[in-house]
C-alpha cells in the first residue's frame, strides 16, 4: 500500500523560510500561536535586561514562566502552536545576540521530514524508544514528536552544553511532553537501554578528548578525531539490533580523505539504507549543505543488504516535485522493506 505524507507535514514544511517581523506582522486579531510567540519573546527580552543572562537562557525561563503562570493562554495552544512559538522566539532572539553555530536549532523544515522518515520506516511500531544524540535545545525531538503524535514514545535527549540542556527541559515542560534529558557528553558511554531509533543533527568539528576517541572504532590514531564520525558510531552503539538511525550529517560526509574508516564501519556494523540530500535552499551555501543518513544496525537473521536509496529531496516549495520524491521513497520501501 502506498503511503501519503501527513497533511500537516506538507502544510508546514515551509517554516524554514520565514522572517521574524514579516510573517509575524500581526493582523488585527492574533492567533494563539502569535500571542504565545509574543509572550515568550517579550518575557525573554525583559528578563535579559533584568539578569544579564543570554537570550537563549532567558527563553527557557520565559517558557517556564508561561507554563507555571499563564496556564489559560498555554492551554488554548495546540502542541504545534507551542512548538512554532518556541521556534519563532528562538529565531527572534538570534537577532539580538551572536551565538555559536552549535547553539542554532534544527529548523522544523528538517525536523518534520526526518520525523516523517521515522514514521515511514517504523509505521507498524506503536511504541518506540527514541534517543536524540547531541540534542541541542530539543527542537528536533519536538518536531519528530509532532509527526509521531499517534505513537507511544520513550524519549531520551543527550546534550553536553548546560545552557541547551536546561532549555530542552523547559521546552519539555512548555510542550508538556516527557523528555528525559541527560546533561552529558554524547560521545562518552551512555547510561541508557538500547533504543529502537536514534536521531541527531550533529555538530561538525574535532573532538578534544583523544583518550576517549581512541577507545572507539572511528577514532583516529593521531590527532583529534572528527566528532561527527564518533557520534555516528555512538548512534549505532545506542541502538538495538535492527534499530534505525536517522542522522543529519554534512552532505560531503563521504568525500573526506579519512572516509575509508567510516565506510568500513558502516559496512561492518550496519545496513546502509539511504543518503538523502536536503534542499539547497535551506543552507547558506553548498559547503554548509546537509543530508539525512539512514542506517540500520545489523542483526543476524533479521537485517539484510538493500539497494541504498540516493536522492535529492526537492525544495519544499515545489509540491509536485516533493510528491514525486515521496512516491520514489514509497516504491523503495515497498521493494526493500515489505515482508514477503
Amino acid at each position: 500500500m502506498y503511503f501519503k505524507m501527513n497533511d500537516f507535514v506538507l502544510r508546514h514544511l515551509h517554516y524554514g523560510h520565514f522572517f521574524i517581523g514579516k510573517e509575524l506582522n500581526m493582523a488585527e486579531e492574533q492567533t494563539i500561536m502569535e500571542r504565545l510567540f509574543r509572550t515568550l519573546d517579550d518575557k525573554a527580552k525583559s528578563l535579559n535586561e533584568e539578569n544579564g543572562q543570554s537570550f537563549i537562557e532567558n527563553l527557557g525561563l520565559a517558557m517556564e514562566d508561561v507554563y507555571r503562570n499563564q496556564r489559560t493562554l498555554l492551554e488554548q495552544a495546540t502542541f504545534q502552536d507551542r512548538r512554532k512559538a518556541f521556534q519563532f522566539a528562538y529565531l527572534s532572539l538570534l537577532q539580538e545576540e551572536n551565538i555559536q553555530a552549535n547553539h542554532q536549532i534544527t529548523p522544523d523544515s528538517i525536523g518534520l521530514i526526518l520525523g516523517f522518515l521515522v514514521q515511514r520506516f517504523l509505521e507498524h511500531k506503536e511504541e518506540m524508544h527514541i534517543v536524540d544524540i547531541a540534542s541541542g535545545a530539543g527542537h528536533l525531538s519536538a518536531a519528530v514528536k509532532e509527526v509521531l503524535s499517534d505513537k507511544t514514545i520513550m524519549h531520551h535527549l543527550i546534550e553536553v552544553d548546560p545552557v541547551l540542556s536546561r532549555v530542552s527541559v523547559h521546552l519539555a515542560n512548555f510542550l508538556e511532553i516527557p523528555f528525559d534529558v541527560y546533561p552529558q557528553d554524547a560521545i562518552m558511554p551512555l547510561p541508557l537501554e538500547e533504543a529502537d531509533v536514534v536521531i541527531g543533527d550533529f555538530p561538525i568539528g574535532y573532538y578534544p578528548l583523544d583518550e576517549r576517541s581512541r577507545e572507539m572504532k572511528l577514532g583516529f590514531e593521531e590527532g583529534h578525531s572528527y566528532s561527527h564520525h564518533l557520534l555516528i558510531e555512538q548512534s549505532i552503539n545506542a541502538l538495538k539490533g535492527a534499530g534505525y538511525a536517522f542522522l543529519v550529517v554534512p552532505s560531503h560526509l563521504f568525500e573526506d580523505d579519512k572516509v575509508k574508516q567510516l565506510e568500513n564501519f558502516i559496512a561492518t556494523e550496519t545496513e546502509m539504507q539511504a543518503f538523502l540530500n536536503l534542499p539547497k535552499t535551506l543552507f547558506k551555501n553548498e559547503k554548509a549543505r546537509k543530508s539525512i543518513l539512514i542506517l540500520q544496525k545489523k542483526k543476524s537473521g533479521e537485517t539484510r543488504p538493500v539497494e541504498v536509496l540516493l536522492a535529492n529531496i526537492p525544495d519544499f516549495k515545489n509540491p509536485q516535485q516533493f510528491q514525486g520524491f515521496i512516491s520514489e521513497l514509497n516504491q523503495w520501501i515497498v521493494t526493500n522493506h515489505t515482508k514477503k
